[in-house]
Parts: C-alpha cells; structure tokens; sequence
C-alpha cells in the first residue's frame, strides 16, 4: 500500500516517471531461446530447482500456457481473453512491477527522512560455505544487524 498524499508534488512526478517507462527489451525472449541450450551445455552446474522454476514460469509468462481469464461485455457481448502471469522476482515485467510498486512505496515514506544505504558482502572464499545451507545466512544478517546498532 503506498502512502502519501495526493498534493505531493515530488512524490507525484516520481511515480509518473516510474509508471511511464517503457521496456526496451524482454528477458523473456533471451531466456526463451538460450535457456534450453544453456541447461543442456552445463548439465554439471548444480542449479536450484526453484531457479529453473521460476525461469520456467518467466518464460511462459503472459503467454496462454499459465492459463488465461475471459472477460466478457455484458453490453456488446466481446470477448477479451487475458493471459494470466508468472508473478516471479526475476521476470522482468511481473518482478519490475513489484519493484515499481516497492520503490514508489519506500520513495513515499522516508526519502524526507536522512537515512544511509549500507550493503554487506560475502567475500568470494566463503560463498561456498553459504551456498551449501541457506540458514548460514540468518546468522550473517544477525551480526550485520549487531554490527550497524552497536
């Protein structure tokens, strides 16, 4: 839910500019073509299987095979047929419209506010460590956490 008050100048000319953009390129058409040969070239990659799901849902996205609503005038009687989404973070309309909607969102809240921008990495030599149980990962946000309040 985006709060924030409708004589916002600022507010409004951001959410205009972020609503009125257009992509230029779909991802969906890149992955549509290489994704197959990629899987099958590097059979030896250990890639999730919530990876290739939702790569599998970007592709198919928007395109009848997730399935599809039928709207119908109840006046004129026309059919509109609407291709359902894939609703995934990495398809870059469904997870641009999330991010959209996030952005427009925090924008509206603390952008008045003084605040800090802080990213924390995991050195190249330990992402081995994290990658073979995902729960690691809740023990380095808990000291980044510990780290930034004390």
């Amino acid at each position: 839910m985006i709060i924030c008050t409708q004589d916002d100048i600022i507010f409004n000319k951001y959410k205009d500019a972020v609503n009125n953009r257009k992509v230029k390129f779909k991802i969906q058409v890149i992955f549509s073509k290489w994704w197959p040969i990629f899987l099958n070239k590097y059979k030896h990659l250990n890639i999730r299987p919530i990876v290739k799901e939702n790569v599998d849902k970007m592709i198919n996205c928007k395109t009848g095979n997730l399935g599809f609503h039928i709207f119908k005038c109840p006046n004129c009687h026309k059919t509109l047929n609407v291709a359902c989404t894939c609703k995934s973070r990495i398809c870059s309309s469904c997870g641009n419209k999330y991010n959209e909607q996030r952005s427009t969102s925090i924008f509206s809240k603390i952008f008045r506010w003084k605040h800090r921008h802080v990213v924390f990495t995991i050195p190249e030599e330990l992402r081995r460590f994290f990658r073979e149980d995902r729960n690691r990962l809740n023990y380095l946000f808990d000291a980044a956490s510990l780290t930034i309040k004390w």
